[in-house]
């Protein structure tokens, strides 16, 4: 019964005061909001992974040279095409690899991390343009 009285002065405090409730509702409004907002972005950017069709069934491969500490060195393009035209039991090739590149603007330089890819990668990923 205390909390139905307490409730009820609340109600009408806010009745008296109309511009302190109304930046009050318009506050919460824009907080949840942004926060849903923010959600949202970081749950479909980061938390949720890729879908890519037939994951089960893809395979990486790379290769190791020795005296080379790497144990990733990427494919000449000739190695690919070898691998093309001997590899029977794969239904598609897609290729990519990382290549850094230093970015000058404004600031100090970064080394910037950036995925080359063949042009048929994305079908072979199922992936489409949104």
């Amino acid at each position: 019964m205390i909390f139905y009285r307490e409730l009820r002065v609340a109600f009408y405090s806010l009745l008296r005061t109309q511009g302190l409730a109304i930046t009050v509702i318009v506050t919460l409004a824009l907080g949840i909001g942004a926060n849903a907002a923010i959600f949202t972005l970081v749950r479909g950017v980061l938390l949720k992974p890729l879908v890519n069709r037939d994951e089960n069934r893809l395979i990486y491969i790379r290769q190791s040279a020795p005296g080379n500490n790497d144990d990733n060195t990427t494919f000449s393009v000739p190695e690919i095409q070898d691998l093309r035209a001997s590899v029977k039991t794969l239904s598609a090739f897609g290729e990519f690899s990382t290549i850094e590149f230093t970015m000058v603007g404004l600031g100090e330089p970064r080394v910037v991390q950036a995925g080359v890819v063949s042009g048929d990668y994305f079908e072979v990923m199922g992936l489409h343009p949104v």
